[in-house]
């Protein structure tokens, strides 16, 4: 059910022009037990789309899915981008088993001079922890984005991230190293029996 919701978020966010926004991942394989960085940006170039001004991110709203068998989100690990502004109004709320709400807003005159020339920039990253060995993980988002000037967010198109987490192996002791603890028990033991 869980893969199906994700899914389904993947599909909403799929259009035929590449994704506004972003997700990927430090790695594309982890261990058991190891952290997931996983990093948020908006392509301002696909967002601008056929517009000649660039425009100018005053704000978004998003939601992260995951599935909470496979990770664990690492408390307090958000960092938001600053190319909202040091003044913006942030928020990460769970939203319910493996669901996440993410937003923030910037309201200065800052804004202008933060993202002038950029083609891209991040919104935010955040980190969890691998917790069991899966083939096929993903991140999914749905987002909307507002323009400076503009109260109301526009959905925008988003891209999903897939990695796997593998079994962490436990090294098996050589051969040579077994066959030295048998003959030591054994002299320890034929000691023990003279005595």
């Amino acid at each position: 059910m869980k893969k199906f919701i994700i899914g389904l978020f993947a599909l909403v966010g799929f259009s035929a022009h590449a994704a506004v926004i972003n997700i990927s991942t430090d790695q594309t394989i982890y261990n058991v037990g190891d952290t997931i960085t996983a990093n948020v940006w908006i392509d301002i170039a696909e967002l601008q789309d056929s517009n000649l001004a660039q425009p100018i991110i005053s704000g978004f709203v998003m939601s992260l899915m995951t599935d909470p068998t496979t990770v664990s989100y690492n408390d307090n690990s958000i960092m938001f981008g600053d190319k909202l502004g040091a003044g913006a109004l942030s928020a990460f709320l769970p939203a319910g088993l493996g669901m996440y709400s993410i937003q923030s807003a910037g309201f200065t005159s800052t804004l202008f001079s933060l993202q002038a020339g950029l083609t891209s920039f991040e919104l935010f990253s955040l980190e969890f922890t691998a917790l069991n060995s899966v083939s096929d993980a993903l991140f999914g988002l749905t987002a909307s984005v507002s323009e400076l000037g503009s109260f109301l967010g526009t959905p925008v198109s988003t891209a999903s991230t897939a990695f796997s987490v593998e079994a962490t192996s436990v090294p098996a002791p050589s051969t040579g190293v077994l066959a030295l603890l048998a003959f030591f028990g054994l002299a320890v033991s034929r000691v023990k029996a003279r005595r």
